[in-house]
C-alpha cells in the first residue's frame, strides 16, 4: 500500500481531496435540514376563532361567571396574532376599564389595528377617537381622518343601531365641513381601499 502512495504527486491526491471537501460540504448541509428546528406556524383561523369565542364566553358569563381579566386574557391571544374582532374587543376592554386600567390611547391603538385589518367597526370605533383627538399623535382632532375611517366603515357595520349612529356620524361631520377638506378625505378612503385590496388571481 506504502508503495502505491510513494509514486502518487499531489496532482494525483487533487480529485480526492475535492471529493472528500464535496462530501464533507454535503454532510454539512444535510445536517442543517435535519437537526434544523421544526418552524412553528402561527395559529390557525378555527384556533383564533376559538380563543376569541372564550373571551366572549368570559365577558359576557355564557355558563360561567364573568371575568373581564380572563376574557382579556382570550381576546389578547387571538389579538396578538392578528384577529380583527379581538383586535376590537382588547380596545373595548381598555376602552371602559375592564379587566384591565382603563387606557384610552391603549384602546385606540388596538382599534387602528382592527381599523387596518379592515373590521368596519373597529374603523368606526377609530373615527371616533380620531375626531375627540385621543388617536392622534397631537391630541387634536383630526375631521379630515375621522371622516375617511367614517367613509370605510360605516356602511358595512353589522349591528343595525350602531351602523345606524355611524351613518348619521359620517354624513353630520361630511356637512360641516369644507369641500377640499371633505374631498381629501374621501380620496384617503379611496387610497385605503386600493392598498388593500387583495390583487386578483
Amino acid at each position: 500500500m506504502k508503495k502505491h502512495f510513494k509514486h502518487m504527486t499531489a496532482r494525483s491526491f487533487l480529485p480526492v481531496a475535492i471529493a472528500g471537501g464535496f462530501a464533507v460540504a454535503l454532510l454539512i448541509v444535510l445536517a442543517f435540514f435535519v437537526l434544523k428546528p421544526a418552524e412553528h406556524p402561527g395559529p390557525t383561523q378555527q384556533e383564533l376563532e376559538a380563543d376569541y369565542a372564550n373571551g366572549l364566553k368570559y365577558e359576557r358569563g355564557d355558563n360561567v361567571t364573568v371575568n373581564y381579566q380572563t376574557a382579556m386574557e382570550w381576546y389578547r391571544k387571538a389579538a396578538d396574532a392578528g384577529y380583527p374582532p379581538a383586535e376590537l374587543s382588547v380596545g373595548i376592554l381598555y376602552m371602559s376599564g375592564r379587566g384591565t386600567p382603563k387606557d384610552p390611547k391603549q384602546a385606540a391603538d388596538w382599534f387602528r389595528r382592527a381599523a387596518e385589518h379592515g373590521l368596519p367597526e373597529g374603523q368606526v370605533q377609530l373615527a371616533g377617537d380620531t375626531l375627540s383627538g385621543v388617536a392622534t399623535a397631537d391630541g387634536k382632532p383630526d375631521k379630515i381622518e375621522a371622516l375617511k375611517w367614517l367613509l370605510l366603515g360605516a356602511d358595512a357595520v353589522s349591528d343595525p343601531l350602531m351602523k345606524q349612529v355611524a351613518q348619521t356620524q359620517r354624513n353630520k361631520l361630511s356637512d360641516q365641513m369644507t369641500d377640499s377638506d371633505r374631498i381629501e378625505a374621501q380620496n384617503r378612503a379611496e387610497a385605503w381601499r386600493k392598498a388593500h385590496t387583495p390583487p386578483p388571481e
